[in-house]
């Protein structure tokens, strides 16, 4: 009786709650929505978290800043270049996934997540194994510019065979994104932390269990841990 009580006065909050207003789910917003909504309906996804010794990267990344300035790489070009250089080697996550289809793809092409005014995008960085932190960084700025202004094409949003979406930024340590459709993993970057007694960084690899199975992914994602303790200043 008490627990039927208690669920009506529940009810009743939710119906007479004043509405401060209304937005329509429409344009970017929709879009991506639906793009997600059908990974995650679709998609098979699963979640590897891990831990990695940070204090290379801090050092790359500060020895570039002194050298360069603002336009020196940041933390997401450093891991988007990580993990092209974890791609090589793990060939298999570099794809897409159409229908009963995978499809291995030769070129490395990276999507990044970036949030802008106008909304989330995911402009894709290409060839990023066979370019230089650097040359990363530059693609990089010039797409979020891009989408920034609302001048992105649709080629420069496609393309793609793996992604990844940095919230370290944003003071997030763990999080699960949803697999960037058709790619068959994503994966997040979580918050860099000063533990006083060195670096800590964190990483969610989010993979499709309908093409890859839990070891191989594994592996995977302790590559990409590799790289990143083994990052230098480029």
């Amino acid at each position: 009786m008490m627990c039927r009580r208690y669920a009506n006065s529940f009810i009743g909050l939710f119906v007479t709650g004043a509405v401060v207003r209304v937005v329509k789910l429409s344009g970017l917003r929709k879009a991506v929505a639906e793009r997600l909504g059908y990974s995650f309906r679709n998609s098979l996804p699963v979640a590897l978290m891990t831990e990695y010794d940070a204090g290379p990267l801090m050092m790359a990344y500060h020895g570039a800043r002194e050298k360069f300035g603002e336009k020196s790489p940041s933390i997401t070009a450093y891991v988007v270049k990580c993990a092209a250089s974890a791609l090589t080697v793990h060939g298999e996550f570099n794809a897409n996934i159409e229908g009963d289809e995978i499809r291995m793809l030769d070129e490395v092409n990276i999507a990044v997540a970036v949030d802008t005014p106008r909304g989330l995008y995911a402009p894709t960085v290409r060839n990023v194994d066979k370019k230089t932190v650097g040359e990363v960084e530059a693609e990089l700025r010039a797409l979020v510019d891009k989408a920034v202004k609302g001048t992105i094409t649709l080629n420069e949003l496609a393309g793609h065979g793996f992604t990844v979406s940095n919230l370290g930024h944003l003071g997030v340590t763990y999080f699960t994104p949803i697999i960037n459709p058709p790619d068959i993993a994503i994966l997040g970057v979580g918050a860099i932390k000063n533990t006083g007694n060195g670096y800590r960084g964190y990483l969610t690899l989010v993979f499709d269990h309908r093409a890859a199975d839990g070891a191989p992914a594994a592996r995977f994602l302790a590559e990409i841990k590799h790289q990143l303790e083994s990052v230098a200043e480029g």
